[in-house]
């Protein structure tokens, strides 16, 4: 498997064209922030395109780098929760939603202090882009990042999210398995092409 800039910005122009169709379509206030979750992949994706074509130009490549680890390390541990509580109406679940949204801010906040205090190199490393950032912990921080982003798509009540979270996991694992030194770039790649299964979920409940 390889990726590159072209796949990057495939993915971004899917995601884009097919996430403002069905925001479009949206009616329900709940459904907002999660239509607009291919959106803000094609954004990241877009973003990771560019990083390709600049690699290797200093300040340049290294401020891209950290537009994309911005929606990585800041945006979806918040986020994320964040989609599912606003769509979710079962209020034990929404108790539980809001704990891992807590968890995701915390988690979010080390993460930039992480980005603002460490250095980061990037580099291609089988035909995937590595961003090397050294963080203490780092694999239980990976874990417990799972734990909220996955975590908040299988407390979901409606079974396509749980399946949608399932689906994520398993992506997550094939990138960890196989991409470890490029995890970051190569689950969010991953997690964007997935992302398009949202439009399945809510134009089905637009028009049902």
């Amino acid at each position: 498997m390889c990726f590159s800039a072209t796949a990057s910005f495939a993915a971004s122009a899917v995601l884009g064209a097919t996430g403002a169709a069905t925001l479009s379509q949206v009616k329900d206030k709940r459904e907002y922030f999660l239509a607009s979750v291919p959106i803000l992949f094609a954004v990241q994706q877009f973003i990771e395109g560019v990083v390709w074509l600049t690699l290797g130009q200093g300040l340049l490549t290294e401020s891209l780098a950290y537009g994309f680890l911005f929606f990585a390390f800041i945006l979806w541990p918040v986020y994320i929760p964040l989609a599912v509580w606003i769509h979710e109406r079962n209020p034990k679940r929404k108790c539980m939603l809001r704990s891992l949204l807590l968890f995701g801010s915390i988690g979010s906040f080390y993460l930039l202090v992480v980005l603002f205090t460490q250095s980061l190199d990037v580099e291609v490393i089988h035909n995937s882009i590595s961003y090397r950032i050294s963080a203490p912990f780092e694999t239980a921080g990976i874990i417990l990042y799972i734990s909220v982003t996955v975590g908040a798509l299988f407390m979901s009540s409606s079974r396509f999210i749980q399946w949608f979270g399932a689906a994520t996991l398993l992506s997550a694992s094939v990138a960890w398995f196989f991409y470890e030194e490029a995890f970051t770039s190569v689950w969010c790649f991953f997690a964007a092409a997935l992302s398009l299964c949202i439009t399945l979920y809510l134009y089905p409940s637009r028009n049902g």
